[in-house]
């Protein structure tokens, strides 16, 4: 009996031994059944909000449309991209702070991102460019890292290119033929130090308004005229209560994209190469859409009967003259502007 109790007390032992190993089998197999590390990234979606405040069907937009179809082209569907035109999701000024705090992924201000970054200012100095040329040469190369360098670091946010938008131009309701005719206008301007200082420099009166609020301040001559990129002017219909038009290309508008850092971080290396790639692709895009929008901006205008006076050289030469003390406020303004600003003047 001994023998027998003993024998089975081993068997038992036996029995519980191989039922743990089992267990411990089975649970190895099902953690090594999860994805992790590399496996993740291909399971794993991301969500990129982008916001800007131009029209649907103006090239910026469509820029970014353009990126919305390479990110998730290239990602595979891994990637979704969401494009928020038009002032959706609030002012230049509201969703700079809601990218920097994460709530949306990419936006595209202007120079209203000097208030953070001074030297993004300077392609906005008044008079800088001398034609698209010069603007593509310049805003692609290395004087773009020049300007944008440090941002990460200092502000959270990662630089991904400049998209043009255009030589701005000054709708009126009454007809510009003579500098001195600027004298005393209610121009609405951005609320941005230097377009505030341009306006003063012409004789005007500047009065800042935010874009959302724009076409209602000209349809009820809160203003007399305001200055933007024809694309601009025909994209949210500013035809329909200005019928003058001075091709005074005073100023050449160029928009940032801009990427929370922190999101950018969370995406595998894989990813983040192919927004930076859609990127730059959307903005080469970008450029071709935005010449040819200008040209076919002027004809419709002019079709809707619109007036367009293009300067003499006597007016040009007196809206150089007029912006000399500007630019020295602009230097003062947006430090190291100048030593860039005579950089991208030797741009051939």
């Amino acid at each position: 009996m001994k023998k027998i109790v003993g024998i089975l007390l081993v068997l038992s032992m036996l029995c519980l031994s191989l039922a743990g190993c089992g267990a411990s089998t089975t649970s190895n197999k099902q953690v090594s059944d999860k994805p992790t590390g590399k496996e993740q990234e291909t399971t794993k979606t991301y969500k990129i909000k982008v916001a800007n405040i131009l029209a649907a069907d103006h090239p910026e937009t469509l820029a970014f449309n353009k990126f919305k179809e390479l990110v998730e082209t290239k990602s595979e569907g891994k990637i979704k991209v969401e494009v928020y035109p038009n002032c959706q999701l609030g002012s230049s000024e509201t969703y700079i702070d809601s990218m920097r705090q994460g709530a949306i992924e990419i936006t595209s201000p202007g120079t209203v991102m000097a208030q953070l970054q001074p030297l993004v200012a300077t392609p906005e100095m008044p008079l800088l460019f001398r034609d698209w040329d010069h603007v593509k040469k310049t805003l692609t190369g290395p004087l773009a890292e020049e300007m944008t360098k440090g941002m990460v670091e200092k502000l959270g946010v990662r630089h991904l290119g400049f998209a043009p938008i255009s030589f701005r131009v000054i709708t009126s309701n009454f007809e510009i033929k003579k500098f001195e005719d600027l004298k005393g206008m209610r121009l609405r301007v951005p609320n941005i130090p230097f377009y505030i200082e341009f306006a003063k420099g012409v004789g005007a009166n500047p009065i800042a308004m935010a874009f959302s609020e724009l076409f209602t301040g000209l349809e009820q001559k809160v203003v007399d005229g305001q200055e933007n990129p024809y694309a601009t002017i025909k994209a949210n219909k500013f035809y329909e209560v200005q019928p003058y038009i001075l091709d005074s290309r005073h100023i050449f508008t160029v928009h940032g994209w801009y990427i929370n850092e922190k999101f950018y971080q969370s995406l595998p290396e894989k990813y983040q190469k192919i927004v930076a790639d859609s990127a730059k692709e959307a903005i080469e895009y970008c450029y071709e859409i935005s010449i040819k929008a200008e040209e076919e901006a002027i004809q419709f205008l002019k079709d809707k009967g619109i007036k367009i006076h293009f300067p003499d050289e006597t007016f040009k030469e007196k809206l150089k003259e007029s912006q000399k003390d500007v630019r020295e406020f602009f230097y003062k303004q947006y430090p190291g502007s100048k030593e860039l600003a005579e950089k991208i003047e030797k741009v051939q």
